[in-house]
């Protein structure tokens, strides 16, 4: 598929964002979290930033002169995401680094920095798909579908991370419940603009309803939902076993919705 090398881009950079916000979060709380757990959690997350962005180069057609998309920062939304995804991949770089040297005061004030960072290149990212030319993409749902990878995807590592050390010691299920929802929402809103849209829009909305990957899509989701609801009731359930479960089960799904989110695209 032409286009994996984006799926795999978009999902990577946008998981990393949501671990990172995570990540930081929970060590502002001083949630228990030691120094080795978070500094294997930030280079594990830095490995990831750097994959994202030997992918993304795939797509290029000459892949050495990647560079060159940054020339039109004032003008294109690629080259904005091409900087600040950039910049927050070196800032996630330097976290990294104080999180070696166990200077938390400097991580706090790197956080917010790179967080909002960050958000600019995932919005960068979704307005680069938000164009009239694509009725399926124009919508305000690509970039909250964009946000909302982040928001499930990079909790759910973080956690699934420190379920593994022995180190959870703060329950973000509830948190993910209520991303999952509003997911659900954003989806269902998503279809039915499609359906009243333009025939090319409705066209996105029959290609989507028919094929596998959608369906299987679902299930997924709802088996997500399932696991994290029962995590959220009952504290036996907030184990490893189940964070990894679930990330695994909504990494794929996440995956088959943007794999989707390309295939499935009609232009005017």
């Amino acid at each position: 598929m032409h286009d994996l090398p984006l799926v795999i881009f978009t999902i990577l950079s946008q998981l990393i964002l949501g671990g990172f916000v995570t990540l930081w979060w929970i060590d502002r709380k001083k949630a228990g979290i030691t120094q080795k757990t978070g500094l294997l959690i930030s280079i594990s997350l830095l490995i990831l930033g750097g994959l994202s962005l030997v992918v993304s180069m795939l797509h290029l057609g000459q892949p050495f002169f990647a560079y060159r998309a940054i020339l039109n920062i004032g003008v294109s939304w690629l080259s904005r995401e091409v900087a600040f995804y950039g910049a927050f991949v070196g800032l996630l770089l330097f976290y990294t680094w104080f999180w070696y040297k166990e200077d938390r005061a400097k991580r706090s004030m790197l956080g917010w920095i790179s967080s909002i960072i960050g958000a600019i290149a995932i919005f960068s990212s979704a307005k680069i798909y938000m164009i009239a030319a694509i009725p399926a993409w124009t919508g305000v749902s690509t970039l909250f579908a964009f946000f909302l990878t982040s928001l499930l995807l990079g909790p759910l590592f973080v956690a699934a991370f420190l379920a593994i050390r022995g180190e959870l010691n703060v329950n973000i299920t509830g948190f993910l419940i209520l991303s999952l929802v509003v997911s659900a929402v954003v989806m269902v809103g998503y279809f039915s603009s499609l359906l009243a849209g333009l025939p090319e829009a409705v066209e996105t909305a029959r290609l989507t309803f028919k094929h596998v990957f959608f369906w299987i899509r679902i299930t997924m989701f709802m088996a997500a939902s399932a696991l994290l609801f029962l995590s959220y009731k009952n504290s036996k359930w907030r184990n490893v076993k189940v964070y990894s479960l679930a990330f695994a089960v909504l990494l794929v799904s996440e995956f088959l919705g943007r794999v989707l989110f390309y295939e499935t695209a009609i232009h005017l």
